[in-house]
């Protein structure tokens, strides 16, 4: 768990590659050393900034607007535009919180100059993108921060987006730090934004979690203005978590104005007295409750706030008495990692092959290498590091990782046939040009991955061939978890996903109902007009319950020949009716060969002739 208080997003930018340019901004401006950090201001009064963890995914589908922001090279300056073209963007929303400050931080990692920050009050407009538009770092920096003035209490929107004409391009993931955001709030449009707990979290028995980064404080107007001296009492409610010791409240309007003795803590409700003073209260004036929070059940949390006449109204919650409410979205239990797949790969094993026929690859894009496949592309990791939106938090306060969940036994299990390759290993390039990791071991059923509490961004499975024929297969990926502390955490897997296939390029016939009946005769007839002798497999397929023996599968097809197979000495007993599918593969090119399946009664002279049928072409 991070040990510092902060708002941390990761962005996977999943866009084709392009070069990196170091022109930072779009009047000249070069690569340069990272600023030092920017002093943020001190929150006014006695107002604790809110500090919470989320992110945004670029997965290749994402929005395009034009034109793009111009990049003036200072922080601050006015929002302008800048060229045309499709430049992708994402937006996260979030809500400032009292201080009026705003710490931004960010680090673009792999997507170096080629993604632009702006901050704007909600909502972002593609159509017009200087629309509410508050600031901007003025340069496409790989790592920069400042504090900015915002304005309280105030839907907003982080946009990133591209800098290049590029919108397929792929880098990340980037990170980046709000300082300042409410999570908690329960009044003002967009403010129900609630705070992600991690749902993996051993609930009962009750929890504590700490409120180390404000993140669980609970924001509310006011909503009713006071006269001088008046006095009205206030009820907060949140059933399914309870206020834990230390629990406080604050005020951000006139010191004048005083609060009373918080009453209920321990409890899912608190009430308290508001005294005006000379400067009495308005209803924008917002009240702030700090402290840890308690949780007895894993289920979703709603608060309601209410301003009452009379403090036993107050202490009773309801209707009756109360001059304002709101109430609000507070605390949702949400997954902390995630496993996406995120490009479906369909490497061919070469009928042409050097001999044996399928032991290497059809040359061509992604590897553009016979000995290489690159069977899909996959990534795995913390939910804001793979889908996006906020990362959960835990009980320390901190956001949720992999470290806190994850026991070193944790592995992704591939299904499929790697009985014929060499390695099967993770790559972080395409092409499968790197090994990052290879697994501990593979079969003709799966390959194995230990990967403990490692994320896996943007990784590809690759299948080196080891020399064999490649058989035809289709894959997963799942995760198999094991807990770190199973007395804390259930984590549960993920998948399994369709992740690809392997495919070959040969001759595939069907005989869907081929028949052996007594007295008669049945055969199966392949032709191959080719210059070379073809190998051939036949897979038997039969109905439910039907248990069918089976003899010589395989054989050759000569050059410029026919092959006649006599049924009876293949399909050589039945528990049912003799009958059963027949699916034969040739190592053949398809335009090669050609099947037929037949049935004569030899008593009576009669036959009957079925064209094999090519699945997916009838």
């Amino acid at each position: 768990m991070k040990r510092h208080s902060i708002l941390v997003a990761a962005i996977a930018l999943a866009l084709p590659a392009f070069a990196q340019a170091q022109q930072v901004d779009d009047v000249g401006g070069q690569a340069r050393p990272a600023p030092a950090a920017q002093p943020k201001p001190a929150p006014a009064g006695a107002f604790e900034k809110a500090l919470v963890n989320a992110g945004v995914v670029f997965d290749g589908d994402d929005p395009i607007m034009s034109p793009r922001f111009f990049r003036s090279g200072t922080p601050g300056d006015p929002c302008s535009e800048f060229s045309s073209g499709d430049f992708q963007y994402r937006t996260y929303p979030f809500m400032s919180d009292g201080s009026g400050s705003l710490g931004v931080q960010v680090n673009t990692n792999s997507c170096g100059f080629n993604v632009y920050f702006t901050i704007h009050e909600a909502p972002f407009n593609p159509g017009n993108i200087c629309q509410n538009y508050v600031w901007s770092w003025g340069s496409s920096d790989t790592t920069f921060s400042d504090s900015i003035a915002v304005t309280p209490n105030t839907p907003m929107v982080l946009v990133a987006s591209g800098v290049p004409n590029a919108p397929n391009v792929v880098c990340g993931p980037i990170t980046f730090e709000l300082d300042g955001v409410a999570k908690g709030s329960l009044s003002g449009a967009g403010g129900n934004n609630p705070v992600r707990v991690a749902e993996e979290l051993v609930i009962p028995p009750s929890r504590t979690v700490t409120n180390s980064s404000n993140t669980l404080d609970i924001s509310t107007a006011l909503a009713y203005s006071f006269s001088p001296g008046e006095v009205r009492y206030a009820r907060l409610h949140c059933p399914g978590s309870q206020f834990a010791p230390g629990t406080a409240v604050t005020f951000t309007g006139d010191a004048s104005n005083l609060i009373g003795s918080v009453n209920g803590v321990g409890s899912d409700a608190i009430y308290f007295s508001i005294t005006a003073g000379a400067t009495p209260a308005v209803a924008d004036d917002m009240l702030v409750v700090n402290g840890d929070r308690i949780l007895t059940a894993k289920a979703p949390v709603d608060c309601t706030y209410g301003l009452y006449d009379f403090p036993s109204q107050a202490q009773a919650g309801g209707p009756t008495g109360r001059v304002a409410t709101t109430s609000g979205a507070y605390i949702r239990f949400a997954p902390s990692y995630a496993l996406r797949v995120t490009g479906e790969g369909n490497p061919v094993a070469d009928v042409e092959s050097a001999d044996p026929a399928y032991s290497s690859f059809v040359l061509g894009a992604p590897t553009f290498d016979i000995l290489r496949g690159q069977v899909g592309g996959f990534s795995y990791g913390t939910t804001a590091g793979v889908l996006g939106g906020d990362q959960p938090i835990t009980l320390d306060g901190q956001a949720i990782e992999l470290v806190d969940l994850m026991d070193a036994d944790t592995a992704l299990v591939f299904t499929g046939d790697f009985g014929a390759a060499s390695d099967v290993y993770f790559s972080t390039a395409a092409n499968c040009s790197t090994n990052a990791q290879s697994a501990d071991s593979f079969d003709d059923t799966e390959a194995v991955f230990t990967i403990g509490s490692n994320a896996a961004f943007n990784h590809f499975l690759c299948y080196a061939a080891g020399g064999d024929p490649i058989r035809a297969s289709e894959f997963t990926v799942a995760l198999a978890p094991v807990s770190a502390d199973a007395t804390t955490y259930a984590v549960g897997g993920r998948g399994p996903l369709a992740l690809g296939a392997i495919t070959r390029n040969g001759t595939e016939l069907q005989a869907p109902l081929a028949q052996v009946p007594a007295n008669y005769l049945s055969r199966l007839v392949l032709t191959n007009t080719g210059s070379q002798d073809r190998v051939y497999e036949v897979r038997v397929f039969g109905e439910t319950g039907n248990v069918i023996s089976t003899a010589n599968l395989t054989g050759t097809v000569p050059a410029g020949g026919t092959t006649v197979v006599d049924l009876d000495t293949m399909l050589t007993g039945f528990t049912a009716a003799p009958r059963a599918t027949l699916n034969v593969t040739v190592s053949a090119p398809n335009a090669q060969i050609q099947g037929l399946y037949q049935i004569v009664n030899p008593d009576s002279g009669t036959l009957s002739n079925h064209v094999m049928v090519r699945p997916g072409t009838n």
